[in-house]
């Protein structure tokens, strides 16, 4: 089994063990992590967790949720960057820098759930969320806060719904719900959805 692991750029199960001793890894057997990703600390990876680096370049930072069948792979001279405290998945999240000269990075607090896909030069800001089968191609997300936060104008950008969304650019408190192209959709505010908290 290791020696599959080597040949495939991945931990060994000795060295899974390793990364287990700060960041949780329920299934070392399941779960291929590259040898060559950075990873931080506080994370946690779910059973069926691929994050694969065949000639590209992966950091993960710290305090990061990765739920079962999350696939990151850079690939070709690509590079990803997944910040701190982010949520990929539930739901087959996949995230893919595949091609010679591709950056793609995820924000601290972003989330990513229910088969969203990322694709090539994107950027997810802090707090944004891609929700849904989407397949977000170059896309650029703003940044602010989470979620949670009180002010859903303050909020990261969001991407919602099912179909593709290639060269979308949205800015903080945005939200675009589409289906099919995304292209046809109309921006909102998220305040249109969420009402301010006190």
């Amino acid at each position: 089994m290791d020696d599959h692991r080597r040949r495939n750029g991945f931990l060994t199960l000795t060295e899974m063990a390793a990364l287990a001793e700060t960041n949780t890894v329920f299934d070392p057997f399941s779960t291929l992590i590259a040898r060559d990703a950075v990873i931080g600390d506080g994370n946690t990876f779910f059973p069926g967790v691929v994050v694969q680096c065949d000639g590209g370049g992966c950091s993960i930072g710290d305090g990061s949720t990765f739920y079962p069948s999350t696939l990151v792979i850079a690939a070709n001279g690509g590079r990803i960057a997944i910040g701190d405290g982010c949520s990929l998945g539930p739901g087959g999240v996949q995230i893919k820098a595949n091609q010679p000269g591709s950056v793609l990075s995820v924000g601290d607090r972003a989330r990513l759930l229910n088969g969203a896909e990322i694709v090539g030069s994107s950027v997810i800001g802090a707090g944004a969320q891609v929700i849904g089968a989407i397949s977000a191609q170059g896309v650029r997300l703003a940044g602010g806060d989470d979620f949670t936060g009180p002010d859903p104008d303050l909020r990261g950008a969001v991407l919602k719904g099912t179909g593709l969304a290639r060269g979308t650019t949205l800015a903080a408190g945005d939200v675009l719900n589409g289906l099919g192209d995304f292209a046809a959709a109309a921006v909102e505010r998220q305040l249109a959805y969420h009402p301010r908290s006190k």
